[in-house]
């Protein structure tokens, strides 16, 4: 997810995260279609294919990812207003510093809330234990 944010540098990257909850078992990239810097919309050829894709392995969307690479990694007023997946989990790439910075928010339309994730033993994604 993060070597993707960075290849598509300076534009945002964007895509979905997949799996069983709690734990991430898929990734799937998407073309950014405004191919800006400053936002993103997911291809929607690469959208469908990648929800078709985790329905047939029993799967779901459990984040969706993309970056900012001019900003910090806090959601910004377009972030909030354009959430059309309602809790599901966002995590977002700064590329603003030396090393690419990860954060994962949970966005309504007027706030957001920063959720605690782990990478696990064997290099899947699952909430906090802490």
């Amino acid at each position: 997810m993060v070597a993707h944010c960075v290849r598509e540098g300076p534009l945002e990257a964007c895509g979905l995260l997949g799996g069983v909850r709690p734990v991430v078992s898929s990734f799937h990239p998407l073309r950014n279609g405004s191919r800006s810097e400053v936002r993103y919309d997911a291809d929607p050829a690469d959208l469908i294919a990648a929800i078709q894709s985790m329905r047939s392995q029993g799967q779901e969307i459990l984040a969706i990812y993309h970056s900012h690479p001019k900003w910090q990694a806090v959601p910004s007023q377009t972030d909030l207003r354009e959430n059309h997946y309602g809790d599901v989990p966002r995590i977002i790439v700064s590329l603003l510093g030396e090393a690419p910075e990860v954060r994962v928010w949970r966005l309504d339309a007027e706030s957001c809330q920063e959720l605690r994730w782990d990478v696990i033993s064997d290099g899947n994604i699952g909430p906090s234990e802490a």
